[in-house]
């Protein structure tokens, strides 16, 4: 694993690999979702008592189990969903996978698989035998070793396919709506509680950017850069970006608030 427990930690664990962008930066946003959540449910579920007696609730969970997943419902790690704690939990999971997981392995595809060699999608030819024709020109120099390739790997009418659909999957679009923003939050809610504590999650997502920031900018830290000097930003959340104007395109970085492609 690259995480232990430690309850000294404000996480509740530690990192065993300290220079680890996805889970330096995956830690904290997973922190202040989950405080987020927690802080919205102890407005309205007070005690488990008010959770448990929460007929709409327990009715969606039921619901999750047996007929979402109704192939795994008999399975003992489910949550029973009788504490505001359980709640908590399986809102934050969520939330994490619908967005900033998502971001994290979605939005930084292009950089890399952009460029078809990198990861060609299909093997159109087996691999050259010892002796074959192929096989001797894979010695013959870079060249013909390349050509060997080429005719191996996707086709250009296969490849334009291919990264076209990957650019737009890795798009931000300009109205996007990006973890700790709403588009419309007074037509949200009008409790003044949970507009605030909402607020505090925003303002707690642009500290997180600006820690980003600055540990990208540290020379401790080679893996922010890595040998091509660019930045990891998958989990800078964006959140400060009102306007949708700095992490409009292929960006490769903002966590939108869900799965948005």
């Amino acid at each position: 694993g690259v995480a232990v427990p430690d309850q000294s930690s404000p996480y509740g664990v530690r990192l065993l690999i300290k220079d680890y962008p996805y889970a330096v930066d995956g830690l904290v946003i997973w922190w202040a979702i989950e405080r987020w959540v927690k802080e919205y449910l102890d407005i309205y579920y007070p005690n488990d008592g008010e959770l448990q007696r929460d007929v709409e609730l327990q009715a969606w969970w039921k619901e999750v189990r047996e007929e979402a997943h109704g192939d795994l419902k008999d399975r003992d790690w489910w949550p029973r969903m009788d504490t505001v704690q359980q709640l908590a939990r399986t809102c934050t999971t969520i939330i994490w996978v619908a967005s900033a997981l998502h971001a994290a392995v979605n939005f930084g595809q292009y950089p890399y698989a952009g460029y078809l060699p990198n990861r060609p999608t299909v093997s159109r030819r087996p691999m050259p035998e010892p002796g074959s024709h192929d096989y001797k020109k894979l010695g013959a120099g870079q060249k013909e070793a390349d050509m060997v390739f080429i005719r191996t790997i996707t086709s250009q009418f296969q490849t334009i396919l291919g990264i076209s659909l990957i650019e737009i999957l890795s798009k931000h679009s300009s109205d996007e709506v990006y973890l700790g923003q709403r588009d419309e939050p007074d037509r949200w809610t009008s409790d003044a509680k949970a507009l605030d504590a909402f607020k505090r999650f925003g303002s707690r997502l642009v500290q997180i950017e600006n820690r980003i920031k600055t540990m990208n900018d540290s020379p401790d830290l080679k893996n922010r850069k890595g040998p091509v000097e660019m930045p990891y930003m998958l989990l800078y959340p964006n959140t400060s970006d009102v306007t949708g104007e700095k992490a409009e395109g292929l960006t490769a970085m903002g966590i939108p608030n869900s799965i948005s492609i």
